[in-house]
């Protein structure tokens, strides 16, 4: 299993309305430069979809990916999915994870302590931090050989 930690501080330069392509070039760090302890200890991350998981697990392995964002207030990151699930933390602030349920656009926000899967494999959704802003620590579990982390897409029809 192949282990990369990227960090990246958002500016405008990242986050973009819908239809524009998203910056995905966040600078790679050698693992070995990060201090040891915990990023976020003690994140509550309920409802772990171990089914989707398993997906993006093959034999030999998956591709990880830790990365480290920073949203200003109120900044919106634009539609997009994944080739397999993301675990989400919030370390800071608040973050609303958008998406398309049954029939409506859903909101859930995250705070603090708080995060959550995105399931991936074309999972279409978009986050936007709170009014204070949001630092979250993404965990990318792909498929081996993925070839992007992150794949823009259109607002789903109950989210226009």
């Amino acid at each position: 299993m192949r282990l990369k930690v990227i960090l990246a501080v958002t500016g405008g330069a990242v986050v973009v309305g819908a239809g524009a392509a998203i910056a995905s070039h966040a600078p790679e760090i050698d693992p070995a430069t990060v201090p040891t302890g915990f990023f976020v200890a003690h994140n509550n991350v309920a409802d772990i979809p171990v089914s989707t998981i398993a997906r993006a697990v093959q034999p030999d392995g998956a591709d990880v990916f830790v990365q480290h964002l920073s949203l200003g207030a109120n900044q919106v990151f634009a539609w997009h999915t994944h080739p397999g699930p993301v675990i989400v933390t919030v370390r800071s602030g608040s973050l609303t994870y958008q998406d398309a349920g049954p029939n409506a656009c859903r909101d859930r926000t995250y705070a603090a302590g708080q995060g959550f899967v995105d399931p991936g494999f074309g999972h279409v959704h978009r986050v936007i931090a709170g009014p204070s802003g949001a630092e979250i620590y993404s965990t990318f579990l792909l498929p081996p050989a993925s070839e992007n982390h992150l794949i823009v897409a259109s607002a789903p029809e109950e989210c226009l």
